[in-house]
């Protein structure tokens, strides 16, 4: 255990669906923080805010925190103006940051924009799941930030077959109708292939979704049940952003077939840990040759599952964020 951080306060929404959250503060205990969590939203709608913001600093103070740790925005933006500077302050986002005036990735509309840089400044530590965005938060002051991956869960995501037919098929999309490009996308693939599409309204696009949420032990099913699961990430301009669902589909010993994003080959190797195309002429060329490949999918996703498994679970992810504050 860090002979600093042995306490931890954990502001975050419980995400019931991805739940994400749980798998760090399962993470962090396990190196032996103590970790008190605060759903400041649930508590607003259960206290109303006077009294919710009355116990959160109360709390603060009683528990004295060696690190706040932050996911996203899961803390008004005063509470962290009056906590920045009393203790270490950390905040995740897996996700991409722009301005809202000059958003340089064509076709995408980043949730987090001009505040979340000013949250970023008030952080110690700015931890992005991206590793292009990095000299543009260092430009817009933000002191610290800092490249880190995703993950899988040791535990959660495992290999799960299932005797039902209902998760069988030749290719699955797991992921919502997001933007133009990946819709346009899956459908062509939906024309020419046994395409099975999760987690999202497809149906206002032509598309049959098998069911809209998606949690752990139903991804696994599906990754089980699928010859190939299909990647496409709704930008691969920006070095070293992917989807989550690459550590989860790998996780769960999916063969993962995903479009190409730079730095993608600093984290994985390919057609050993999962395969990558770079536009939809490859990206079909692949499918029908991997289908017809039983062993070598096998062989791939087996390699792939050993790797995260070894490398890239939260208890990883956890210890690297430590490492940095440490």
């Amino acid at each position: 255990m860090s002979d600093e951080i042995k306490r931890m306060l954990f502001f975050s929404k419980t995400r019931k669906r991805t739940q994400t959250p749980s798998f760090f503060i399962k993470a962090f205990r396990n190196q032996g923080i103590q970790v008190k969590t605060i759903n400041y939203r649930k508590l607003e709608r259960r206290w109303g805010k006077w009294l919710t913001e009355k116990y959160i600093f109360s709390t603060f103070n009683r528990f004295q925190p060696h690190l706040i740790f932050i996911n996203a925005t899961d803390i008004p933006f005063k509470m962290l103006s009056q906590i920045s500077g009393k203790t270490k302050v950390a905040i995740y986002l897996p996700d991409l940051i722009a301005l809202s005036d000059s958003c340089p990735f064509s076709g995408l509309v980043p949730p987090y924009k001009e505040e979340m840089i000013e949250r970023g400044k008030l952080a110690d530590y700015f931890f992005i799941t991206n590793q292009g965005q990095i000299p543009f938060l260092k430009e817009r002051g933000i002191k610290n930030p800092i490249f880190i991956t995703q993950g899988c869960d040791r535990e959660a995501h495992r290999i799960s077959k299932s005797k039902s037919k209902k998760w069988e098929s030749d290719v699955a999309f797991i992921g919502a109708a997001k933007d133009p490009e990946r819709i346009n996308f899956i459908r062509e693939v939906a024309k020419h292939f046994n395409l099975k599409v999760w987690g999202g309204e497809w149906k206002t696009h032509g598309l049959k979704c098998h069911k809209r949420n998606i949690y752990p032990h139903e991804f696994a099913k599906i990754c089980s049940g699928a010859k190939i699961i299909l990647g496409i990430d709704v930008s691969n301009q920006v070095e070293g952003y992917f989807s989550n669902r690459t550590w989860i589909t790998l996780g769960c010993g999916g063969f993962l077939l995903t479009r190409y994003v730079p730095g993608l080959g600093k984290i994985f190797v390919n057609k050993k840990h999962l395969v990558w195309y770079h536009n939809i002429e490859e990206c079909f060329s692949f499918i029908a040759e991997y289908l017809s490949k039983d062993e070598e999918r096998k062989r791939i996703s087996k390699e792939g599952y050993q790797y995260v498994h070894e490398h890239h679970t939260y208890d990883q992810v956890v210890k690297r964020i430590l490492h940095h504050i440490e």
